[in-house]
């Protein structure tokens, strides 16, 4: 069954400057804005950014947490966002870790 098929829905890249970032992603690479959405609780913006519609394409989400202007080379990956076609819920990798 298709819908059974793990697949990358996105990778999380933390930025310092969220409106630069996306211009970068939009006017250097074509890559469009997909969604963005603000959580002032938590103080940060999520962007997800991609090629073509999050059904089918993997995007890349972009977040900014408001008090940080700056991560070092290498610091600011996240983690990749697993999940399965039928729901694209993600879903922690613990039953693949446990097999190797």
């Amino acid at each position: 069954n298709s819908g059974d098929i793990m697949r990358l829905l996105h990778t999380m890249i933390r930025v310092g400057d969220l409106d630069r970032s996306i211009a970068f992603y939009s006017d250097i690479l074509g890559i469009k804005l997909l969604r963005r959405k603000d959580y002032p609780d938590g103080e940060f913006t999520l962007a997800f950014v991609g090629y073509g519609d999050e059904q089918d394409n993997t995007a890349i989400e972009l977040t900014y947490n408001w008090d940080t202007n700056h991560y070092d080379l290498g610091s600011g990956f996240g983690h990749p966002g697993f999940g399965r076609r039928r729901d694209d819920r993600p879903r922690p990798l613990r039953h693949v870790l446990h097999r190797t």
